[in-house]
């Protein structure tokens, strides 16, 4: 790894580099993917409706809030592609 690279320690100084138009591509190889925590207050009732499907579904709530999330994205752009034909 370059030491330029080592310099740069999260995303959001990754992001500020590429707006002031730093060639950023080395933080992108396809190995890892760039990951951004972030915390989200959730009704009660929701989250235990999510935790239940987890539950039914064998998998972490974490995981599943990701798999949600891209389908939901994945449904907007389809329906998005659609329109515009």
């Amino acid at each position: 790894m370059s030491s330029k690279f080592t310099e740069i320690k999260d995303i959001e100084e990754i992001a500020q580099q590429a707006h002031l138009g730093a060639d950023v591509s080395e933080h992108f190889t396809g190995h890892l993917q760039a990951k951004q925590q972030i915390n989200i207050a959730l009704p009660l009732e929701l989250l235990q409706s999510i935790d239940a499907e987890c539950q039914r579904q064998q998998i972490n709530r974490q995981d599943w809030i990701k798999v949600v999330c891209a389908e939901k994205i994945r449904e907007v752009q389809a329906s998005r592609i659609s329109k515009a034909v």
